[in-house]
């Protein structure tokens, strides 16, 4: 990892491995922000690029496997009323869900434009979300082939998913997602959309940072308050995630992303999907022009025996870099997942960027880790998340005073008023004196002290049994 940020002049990335349904190892390297000096975090949430497709593909299935979507049904029929007419290309009313799932549906982006991440005026109004965005070109759009004749990959079939899968569920992907995974130790259990502009980033966020020397481009319109600057570096706004949708705009911390992957491969209970319906997510398709390697909504292939799956898909937005795989390493064994996500896009040839995230750091690290030997790795218990946060260090900081801030929000009562923060023997505490509360973080606890009722400091918990509800409280996603 540390070879990687140094041959590719990354400032920071994130790598968790897990084993079956544990995490094993958690650890950031580099930094989440160069000019302050913070360093990166595997509870960052990062931008997800294109592995936001396989959170949208599982949301698909999920409505397969309730009967609410046919992967053979003409994929228009689900969107035609919100679309409102008919498409100039009759072909495009032939796509099927499955040919969505597959990138087989018609649109090569090498020969015509892939239109959502862009934008369009609508008299004096920007039009930049994915929706809107497909509610104005699927009906114009022409097809580059007859839809299910090849692959090509693209990101509007997968915008096109999403819209399908907030259609027939009446909720938004990100709740749908979040939903379905719930909170689970070390992770939240959040995705959300992201956001491009510096400003609206979260703490839980790093910075994203292009490769030295890159070109700025114009911001997307009516992404900065005016007067907006002619140029920006690319990750702040040359392009919206929300215009990415379900193909490439999800954030989402590794540690999230690991047991939700865990969970679509049945590896952890509660597992997302059933057994047959994962079978019908992870079988290699028989595409026409003879592409292997490819599920529903993700790259897949059979390792040993017909029910051992390499899952596995990358992901890349100007300013981040993803991966992941999960591989068995023995027949019917236990999958071994690596994830890896970055805050910078690498250096590369001029404006071209030429990593590739899983030759250079998945695939190495599934090898470090056979060499480690599977009776050590798979005797090892699953990492305890104190061990994540380093006790004095900025992200217990950040977490600290998000957990205190949220308390304010839950115990108005009890923790009300202005209060004044400070430190006292290694408590990281906050005073209000309306109510005589003192509330604190030490060595990983929380404790509240009432000087009025008790002498005593009573232990509340552990922050970490904390973190889940406060993180899936303050980012909005459903409870």
């Amino acid at each position: 990892m540390q070879g990687y940020l140094a041959a590719r002049k990354m400032p920071g990335a994130t790598l968790v491995i897990a084993y079956g349904e544990r995490i094993v190892y958690a650890q950031g390297y580099g930094w989440a922000d160069v000019a302050r000096q913070i360093p990166t975090s595997p509870w960052l949430e990062y931008r997800l690029g294109s592995v936001s497709k396989p959170v949208t593909a599982a949301m698909i299935m999920r409505l397969v496997e309730s009967g609410q979507v046919q992967l053979d049904a003409p994929a228009w029929n689900y969107i035609a009323a919100f679309i409102g007419t008919s498409p100039a290309d009759a072909r495009l009313q032939q796509v099927t869900v499955r040919q969505l799932l597959t990138h087989t549906w018609g649109l090569d982006r090498s020969v015509s434009q892939d239109p959502v991440g862009g934008w369009y005026w609508q008299g004096a109004t920007v039009i930049s979300a994915a929706r809107d965005m497909l509610r104005y070109h699927l009906v114009r759009m022409q097809l580059d082939f007859q839809p299910g004749a090849r692959f090509a990959y693209n990101n509007t079939g997968f915008a096109w998913l999403h819209l399908i899968a907030e259609l027939v569920d009446g909720r938004p992907l990100e709740q749908q997602a979040s939903a379905a995974m719930g909170a689970d130790s070390l992770s939240t259990g959040v995705f959300r959309f992201g956001q491009v502009l510096p400003s609206a980033l979260t703490p839980a966020e790093p910075v994203y940072y292009d490769y030295a020397g890159a070109p700025q481009w114009p911001p997307v319109p009516g992404v900065y308050p005016p007067p907006a600057p002619a140029l920006v570096p690319r990750p702040d706004g040359g392009y919206t995630l929300i215009g990415y949708g379900g193909s490439g705009g999800l954030v989402a911390s590794p540690l999230t992303l690991a047991r939700f992957i865990q969970r679509l491969t049945g590896a952890r209970a509660p597992a997302l999907l059933q057994p047959a319906t994962r079978t019908a997510m992870f079988t290699e398709q028989a595409l026409a022009d003879g592409t292997r390697y490819w599920g529903l909504g993700v790259q897949s292939w059979n390792a040993y025996t017909p029910s051992d799956y390499v899952v596995a898909h990358t992901g890349a937005a100007i300013g981040s870099r993803n991966g992941f795989r999960s591989t068995p390493r023995a027949p019917n064994g236990a999958p071994l997942m690596v994830f890896v996500q970055t805050n910078g896009t690498p250096e590369g040839q001029g404006t071209e960027v030429t990593d590739n995230i899983t030759a250079e750091i998945v695939d190495p690290v599934i090898f470090a880790v056979d060499q480690i030997g599977y009776a050590k790795v798979g005797a090892k218990p699953e990492i305890p998340g104190t061990a994540l946060i380093a006790p004095g260090s900025a992200t217990e900081t950040w977490f600290i005073d998000r957990l205190l801030d949220w308390g304010e929000q839950q115990f108005p009562q009890l923790l009300s008023g202005p209060a004044s923060s400070s430190m006292y023997d290694g408590y990281r505490y906050r005073h209000y004196p309306a109510s005589g509360s003192y509330v604190g973080v030490k060595a990983g606890r929380v404790w509240l002290y009432r000087p009025s009722l008790s002498g005593a400091i009573t232990d509340v918990g552990a922050l970490m049994d904390y973190l889940p509800q406060v993180q899936r409280a303050t980012s909005g996603a459903a409870p």
